[in-house]
């Protein structure tokens, strides 16, 4: 699947992170939100398995959306999958680990912003199926307004609010 390159733009223009503990000003993010205040509570948040099971949820549905639905886009999930991680490891890897060991978070910080990212690209290369499950490309309108997605208050998808640093 060849993968729109608007969304590696997007992406590479990203300012990291500058605007956490300020309110969201993206009016298009379809998410009620919780905002934390400060790194010690967004980790308490990043590191809850609740988040960990929310956003692999949201990736279950979305493969198994497209595996149901789409088979046949479906079978190039895992190409598509090598390609972004190659564009995440060139381009967001770096910056991610310095900003990091810059401000004392751990790795699972890391793994979980690329975990967001990755799946984001995903999302969007699959933005042709009809009724698409999205999750991620929300949570890639957190972070291209410099905030943080961190958790879940709630059980998703039923309820729940998408909580923000």
């Amino acid at each position: 699947m060849k993968i729109k390159r608007q969304i590696f733009e997007r992406i590479d223009n990203i300012k990291w992170f500058t605007n956490c503990g300020s309110p969201l000003t993206n009016e298009n993010i379809n998410r009620n939100i919780i905002l934390v205040s400060n790194w010690e509570q967004a980790k308490i948040w990043y590191s809850d398995a609740n988040w960990e099971n929310t956003t692999l949820e949201a990736r279950n549905t979305l493969t198994e959306f497209l595996h149901n639905k789409y088979p046949n886009n479906y079978l190039e999930w895992n190409s598509t999958v090598r390609e972004v991680k190659g564009f995440i490891k060139s381009s967001l890897s770096a910056k991610l680990q310095a900003y990091s060991k810059q401000n004392n978070l751990d790795n699972v910080f890391v793994d979980c912003v690329k975990w967001d990212v990755l799946h984001a690209i995903m999302e969007f290369a699959y933005l042709d199926c009809k009724k698409l499950p999205l999750f991620f490309l929300d949570l890639l309108l957190v972070y291209e307004n410099g905030n943080f997605p961190c958790g879940w208050e709630g059980e998703y998808p039923k309820n729940g609010n998408l909580v923000v640093y």
